[in-house]
Formats: C-alpha cells, sequence, structure tokens
C-alpha cells in the first residue's frame, strides 16, 4: 500500500564571499526546524514559484542579500516535525554585503573552513559546507 506524504520543497543558499568565506545563521530556539543550530539561508518555495527565484526571494527576507546563483551542488530529503522536506541546495556568492537578519534569525557569521566545529550544525549542512570550502 502506498503511504501519503506531505513534502515541502525548499531551497538552500550557501553563498561564499571572495575571501572563501561562507554566510552561516543562527536560528532561534522557537523554530520548528533546526531550532538553535547554525545553518545558511533558505525557505519554503511558494506555490507556482520558480525554484530560484524562490531562493533569491528567501535569501532577500533572512539576510537582506542580493545574490547570483553558480550552480546548483545537490540536494536532501530529511524529515522534521511530521514533514518531510525535499531541499535544493546552491552555491551563491554575494552581490552586496549589508547583512541585516529577519527576527527568526539570532546571529550571522561569516566563516572559513577551519571554524566549521566551532558550530553546531545540522549534520547534512555541515557535510555540505566541508565539500564546498
Amino acid at each position: 500500500m502506498l503511504k501519503k506524504y506531505h513534502v515541502v520543497l525548499a531551497v538552500g543558499a550557501f553563498i561564499v564571499n571572495n575571501n572563501n568565506e561562507i554566510l552561516i545563521v543562527k536560528k532561534s530556539e522557537a523554530e520548528h526546524i533546526d531550532a538553535g543550530l547554525w545553518t545558511i539561508p533558505g525557505g519554503k518555495i511558494e506555490p507556482d514559484e520558480a525554484i530560484l527565484d524562490g531562493l533569491k526571494r528567501e535569501v532577500k527576507e533572512e539576510v537582506n542579500l542580493d545574490i547570483e546563483v553558480d550552480r546548483w551542488i545537490g540536494e536532501d530529503v530529511f524529515e522534521s516535525s511530521g514533514f518531510y522536506y525535499h531541499a535544493q541546495h546552491f552555491l551563491c556568492h554575494p552581490l552586496n554585503f549589508d547583512v541585516k537578519l529577519e527576527k527568526k534569525l539570532l546571529e550571522f557569521r561569516w566563516i572559513k573552513k577551519e571554524q566549521i566545529n566551532t558550530y553546531e550544525f545540522p549534520i547534512n549542512i555541515k557535510k555540505r559546507i566541508n565539500q564546498i570550502l
């Protein structure tokens, strides 16, 4: 018998600057996904929204950056709070550097590869950062 699953399409931006640093953000403890962890900007795609348009919208909403998408770098499927998420990951670079966080994000950092173990990430995000840097 085929089970029904609620699947949410999501995107994540691995934003790397000219100093080979990646932008990470810390989520609030009140969040449903990755609560209290460091992660990357991203979010859910709206109905009828193109994936790259949704990626740029989410980054602008979360960290106030305009980005150039360099390439698709993979995907991740995970379960959280009874929902399944299919996240598409993209390597990007910033077109501006005036980071302003939305309310649900507490902090941001530009980090180098040797700093990764200083922060607590979702396991798949940490693995992808290590691959990129």
